[in-house]
């Protein structure tokens, strides 16, 4: 069975080669490349999608308790501020930080007569995927 293989194999590798199939072949792996290290650029920053969640659930919980809104708006802060990389959308990082920060804050502290609609917003966690994905 092995020698059927080698055959193939040998058979194969000793005909003559086309040099559109070559380029083709070379474009092709540049794209699977290209396509693999966007990829694995989106699935590194992945992992801050949980600890937003978890500021969202903090900051729905602040209905009853005033001070998790501080405790959201510090988190906030530290994610979007501390946790995002320097070379992507930085700027655009503190933006976001500061404008989910201040939404954590309006809950109770700032104009509480909308802390119904503010709490229940998941900003943190939309705010992150767009960040992700615009890099």
């Amino acid at each position: 069975m092995l020698e059927v293989i080698t055959g193939l194999v040998t058979n194969a590798v000793s005909l003559p080669v086309n040099a559109g199939w070559v380029i083709f072949a070379i474009l092709v792996l540049l794209l699977l490349l290209y396509t693999f290290r966007n990829m694995l650029d989106t699935f590194l920053d992945l992992w801050k999608i949980p600890i937003t969640i978890v500021l969202d659930a903090v900051d729905v919980l602040a209905y009853n308790n005033p001070y998790l809104d501080i405790a959201a708006c510090l988190g906030n802060l530290f994610v979007f501020w501390v946790l995002t990389r320097k070379r992507h959308h930085h700027h655009l990082a503190k933006i976001f930080g500061v404008i989910v920060a201040t939404e954590a804050l309006i809950g109770i502290w700032i104009l509480p007569q909308y802390a119904f609609i503010t709490n229940l917003l998941p900003l943190s966690t939309i705010m992150m995927f767009i960040l992700i994905r615009k890099h």
